[in-house]
């Protein structure tokens, strides 16, 4: 399909799907680029919304890439999700993922650092105070959900605003806990976080433009899995 004749977006979340993204040998050119790690797992579509008594907590529904109801997959984090929305409604791109709170070969604890991710961007920190917890032994975790974009928020689309301001939204959004996360993200330069994150577990990163635009089920060239780096 040409890109320019893309199909119209459902106007219901529950009907949208993960943003794809351009994967082969061939990385394109990233304009401005951010880095995240590349989790493993089921990348979802997550839609909150707050219940209608202020004694009750909010309410998920969970889609994974083929528009199935994947909500089971990671019951006690999506439980905790519905206590963490700091909004009436919000529509979440994510993905459940072991490696967040498992250890051992390929998985890898993702810790907290001591400053947000977009704080660093002003202060013009290199995401250096973000910390790993390598473990010697493997052991399996339960399944966390880890946020990694915002596409609505109490009502309005953001598919048009560019993924540094929804990542700042997105940041102030979610309360971090064991099971809820948001995934870290830094400026490069790429090899150097690429073999810290390697050497934490994850099979490489993700690397997207900051100032794309996310469209629905659609494959994007702004963003690109990079898993060997060239030489």
């Amino acid at each position: 399909m040409d890109p320019e004749e893309q199909a119209p977006i459902p106007p219901d979340p529950a009907d949208w799907r993960p943003q794809k993204v351009h994967s082969g040998r061939y990385v394109p050119e990233i304009i401005n680029p951010i880095l995240e790690p590349l989790w493993t797992g089921t990348r979802v579509i997550v839609l909150y919304r707050d219940a209608e008594k202020d004694d009750e907590w909010g309410t998920v529904e969970v889609r994974d890439e083929f528009g199935d109801d994947a909500i089971d997959e990671a019951a006690p984090a999506f439980d905790q999700l519905r206590r963490s929305v700091l909004a009436s409604e919000a529509v979440l791109d994510g993905v459940i993922s072991i490696q967040a709170t498992g250890g051992g070969e390929g998985t890898s604890a993702v810790m907290f650092g001591k400053t947000q991710p977009v704080k660093r961007l002003f202060i013009g920190g290199p995401g250096s105070d973000i910390q790993y917890e390598p473990r010697s032994k493997p052991r399996t975790g339960d399944p966390a959900f880890v946020a990694l974009d915002l596409l609505r928020l109490d009502g309005q689309t953001l598919f048009d605003v560019p993924l540094m301001e929804r990542k700042r939204l997105l940041d102030g959004l979610v309360e971090q806990s064991e099971l809820v996360r948001v995934s870290p993200w830094v400026r490069p330069p790429v090899r150097s976080w690429f073999a810290t994150w390697r050497a934490a577990g994850f099979r490489g990163v993700m690397m997207k433009s900051a100032n794309s635009r996310y469209t629905p089920g659609a494959t994007t060239t702004e963003w690109a899995v990079v898993e060997r780096m060239p030489r």
